[in-house]
């Protein structure tokens, strides 16, 4: 299963289960399931076990006591997790007012120590002594900022961590000063302002502060000395006109604004400047009472200390890290929703004049300010009209709310904030095995799960973000994107469970990547901003094999035998169940002895029609803290909670595009379509080469009568010897060829050699029209077989070959179309060719039509 970590080797894993023997730790049947054979006792247990499953409590008594120790077999080699290494804690880069926004302001522990150490000892052989030991620091501050809620400074911690290692190590001479050297060394490249983060109770929110703030604090740099230059810019427009003033020209005005005019007469110089500045056109009174009230309001505008306000309903935030930092609030009220809207228009509503202030003195200064235009919309200016940029600079509101009470008490507000369009954040904490919609004393899974992100989604200007703390790249994605898109935001954040992971054997971190993996809490994102179709406005990355219904993962154990085998297993959400203390009542161990085709894995079982698992008991596969591998059965209850999560995930995955059934649906028919069509051409062109076989075959076959009657016509029928028709066949119409056609008659010649010139039907000849191109006779005589023009075979010379070479030509030739006759005098060696009989009774058959 991937968790983002370093694997190590699994250890033996005994497989009860697949040997079919008793397990190690308690090798006693339960009473009432002693079986007189073993098919008989694994019916008996089968009974039990439908019972079990189909919710029966009369059979608790009946089957063994699951305890806490077992793990779902894809997770049981993070039991310990003490030497295992993950990215949190995290370093924060120091915010500054300078840089932009980039989210590498977060990076893993290791990254940012291998950094810092390649910095002075870039070869792989230096700092041989710091490097190998840097496990052994990440364990130490992960260790301790496990402890501390919120940012703090990473060098004072680094620096005892090192001190420490020291005391570890206990290095004497040389080796220990090269390693307080070296730490010296990666000390002095730590930042002093330099953060550290912890997987504490509240990771994901302490991420989203650390972002707004490096957000905020560069645009409002950048607004400050925007605004100094303004403030500048008007107060000369003023000047200017000043001097414009008649007050401004008298005696008595030169004479206090020229210090040496003792040596000047101020009369006669204040008549010379009164005569040029006619004709300058002073500022309106107007005009010139708007550019002074833009002025005051941009003097007298100071940058806010509280960038960020967070409103809660109850006493979940630890008031100790509030009360450290200078830049955010924290306030608790009945009802956050509203009270954040209440805080943001307030917020708003008093940068509104600043905002408006500084538009109206940029469009004095360009000279672009047109009372028609402009006063309407100054008279109006709200937060409404605010740039993406002054959103930005408006003190960020944080709605800290639970899940539950957004679907109870907080709905209406709740509802009113997302559809407001007002750039506050909501953070919800899910438990990921819990049912929003649920009371607090009900089990999770007695009714359908109340999904809060796609309560979200239909609010369809909201940015909608479901992620988890335990995966901090994406989370941080996520909190830039709906930061810059200034909408209200709701952010659905999965930190898994301290008290639970404690009892399970594993951390927080791991229960929150097993919730991804289990389809439990799946990541996405919606930006309404980006488009108005799905594929423009969903994000589904982050997800495990996110084409698949759950991940599978390769497991290896060992058998009875001692024979290490491998079988991939999904990750289901029953997996993620078992994490789950109080919901281990929702499993029951299988007896070991127990097989039966009825015994079903999870996944299969889900992937089975309804109708097909009525006999069917689901389980699967964990591993306690013998390292015994068994089979857990899974209760109807959990099964159909699987089922819902599933049809969860189906809907996010057809929103993004992945296994989408309108898609699946449209491949079908299209090719559905292209198979039709393909099957209508073949069968048109069947048809058409059908038809024109047949009218090749009625030509061919009535010119080869013609040609037969002429013959016939011709030939002496009353043995009187007279002679015979000359009959020249080669180039007729049905392509009917024979050997050599003999030269047409055109003077007197000897009965004798008129006889010798005479064609017989026993000549050889190829029904050209039927030949397919083979190449079979070509092949074995190029000379005497050729193609004409139309690709088909002819007899080109008959004296290039042999008669026993015409009648195994007629014998392979495909289409029966060469017909030998009888041999001919003449041919290479014709005349001491053996076995003539044995070939014409060969071919005897080819010469008949």
């Amino acid at each position: 299963m991937t968790l983002n970590i370093n694997k190590q080797t699994l250890p033996g894993l005994i497989a009860a289960q697949l040997s079919g023997s008793e397990t190690e730790t308690d090798g006693s049947q339960p009473d009432g399931l002693q079986p007189n054979g073993l098919q008989q006792g694994s019916q008996e247990i089968m009974h039990v076990l439908r019972h079990f499953h189909l919710g029966n409590p009369a059979v608790a008594d009946q089957l063994e006591t699951l305890n806490g120790d077992y793990l779902p077999a894809l997770l049981s080699a993070y039991r310990d997790t003490s030497q295992l290494r993950y990215d949190y804690p995290l370093y924060l880069c120091p915010c500054d007012a300078t840089n932009s926004i980039s989210l590498s302001l977060a990076k893993p522990l290791p990254e940012f120590l291998h950094e810092r150490i390649a910095m002075f000892a870039p070869n792989q052989d230096s700092a041989i002594l710091l490097k190998d030991n840097i496990p052994w620091v990440e364990r130490n501050l992960r260790d301790v900022t496990r402890k501390i809620e919120g940012p703090t400074l990473i060098k004072p911690l680094l620096e005892q961590a090192c001190q420490k290692l020291n005391e570890h190590l206990q290095f004497d001479g040389e080796n220990q000063q090269r390693l307080q050297s070296d730490i010296d060394k990666l000390l002095d490249n730590v930042p002093d302002d330099g953060l550290i983060l912890g997987y504490g109770r509240f990771p994901a929110l302490h991420l989203l502060m650390h972002l707004i703030r490096n957000q905020a604090l560069p645009q409002m740099s950048l607004f400050k000395q925007e605004t100094e230059q303004y403030i500048k810019s008007l107060q000369l427009l003023l000047d200017v006109d000043d001097a414009k003033q008649e007050d401004a020209h008298s005696a008595d005005a030169l004479k206090s604004n020229i210090s040496s005019s003792q040596f000047f007469n101020t009369d006669s110089l204040s008549k010379i400047v009164q005569q040029s500045s006619k004709g300058s056109i002073s500022l309106s009174a107007s005009r010139r009472q708007r550019i002074e009230e833009a002025l005051r309001v941009l003097q007298k505008f100071k940058e806010k200390e509280i960038l960020i306000h967070i409103v809660h309903a109850n006493d979940a935030l630890d008031n100790s890290w509030l009360n450290e930092s200078q830049s955010f609030t924290s306030e608790h009220h009945a009802d956050p929703c509203f009270r954040s809207t209440e805080i943001f228009d307030q917020e708003a509503q008093e940068l509104a004049e600043v905002f408006a202030a500084a538009r109206i003195a940029k469009l004095e200064i360009d000279n672009l300010y047109d009372d028609n235009i402009h006063e309407p919309w100054f008279d109006n200016f709200s937060w409404e009209s605010f740039s993406k940029r002054e959103l930005i600079l408006v003190p960020s509101v944080i709605v800290l709310e639970a899940a539950n009470r957004l679907v109870d008490e907080s709905m209406v507000s709740f509802s009113h904030l997302l559809n407001s369009g007002r750039p506050v954040n909501i953070f919800v904490r899910v438990q990921a095995h819990n049912n929003p919609g649920a009371k607090a004393d009900e089990d999770p899974f007695r009714n359908y799960r109340t999904e809060l992100g796609y309560l979200g989604i239909s609010h369809r200007q909201a940015v909608v973000t479901q992620c988890s703390a335990a995966r901090h790249q994406q989370l941080l994605s996520n909190f830039d994107m709906s930061l810059n898109a200034t909408r209200t935001s709701l952010h659905l954040i999965n930190v898994g469970l301290c008290e639970v992971g404690e009892e399970s054997g594993l951390n927080a971190w791991l229960v929150a990547g097993a919730a991804l993996e289990g389809r439990a809490h799946p990541f996405f994102s919606v930006d309404p901003g980006a488009g108005d179709s799905a594929s423009e406005r969903m994000d589904f990355s982050g997800n495990p094999q996110p084409e698949r219904d759950w991940p599978t993962q390769p497991f290896t154990f060992r058998n009875a035998q001692g024979e290490v085998s491998e079988i991939e297993l999904d990750f289901t959400y029953a997996d993620y169940a078992l994490l789950i203390p109080r919901l281990h009542y929702h499993f029951s161990l299988i007896p070991a002895q127990c097989e039966s085709e009825d015994l079903v894995p999870v996944a299969d079982y889900l992937a089975l029609p309804v109708d097909e698992v009525d006999n069917l008991v689901p389980y699967i596969w964990a591993v306690n803290q013998e390292n015994e591998l068994r089979q857990l059965a899974v209760s109807r209850a959990l099964i159909h909670a699987c089922r819902d999560r599933l049809n969860f995930w189906h809907s996010l995955q057809e929103m993004a595009g992945i296994r989408s059934r309108y898609i699946e649906d449209a491949e079908i028919r299209i090719h559905a379509e292209a198979d039709e069509e393909i099957a209508s051409q073949i069968a048109q062109a069947k048809a058409e080469f059908t038809a024109e076989l047949e009218r090749v075959k009625t030509e061919a076959a009535a010119n080869v009568m013609s040609r037969l009657t002429d013959m016939l016509l011709g030939m002496d029928l009353s043995g009187s010897g007279a002679p015979m028709r000359n009959i020249t066949p080669a180039a007729d119409t049905a392509g009917v060829t024979q050997a050599e056609a003999p030269a047409e008659q055109t003077e007197e010649q000897p009965a004798e050699e008129v006889e010798e010139q005479i064609e017989t039907f026993d000549d050889a000849w190829i029904d050209s029209p039927l030949c397919t191109t083979c190449n079979d006779c070509t092949d074995m005589n190029p000379l005497m077989f050729v193609y004409n023009d139309t690709n088909q075979a002819i007899i080109a010379d008959l004296s290039a070959g042999t008669y026993l070479q015409m009648v195994e030509a007629a014998e392979i030739c495909p289409s029966n179309c060469i017909h030998p006759g009888k041999p001919w005098p003449g041919s290479e060696g014709n005349e001491s060719e053996a076995d003539l009989e044995d070939l014409m009774e060969r071919a005897a058959p080819y010469n008949s039509f």
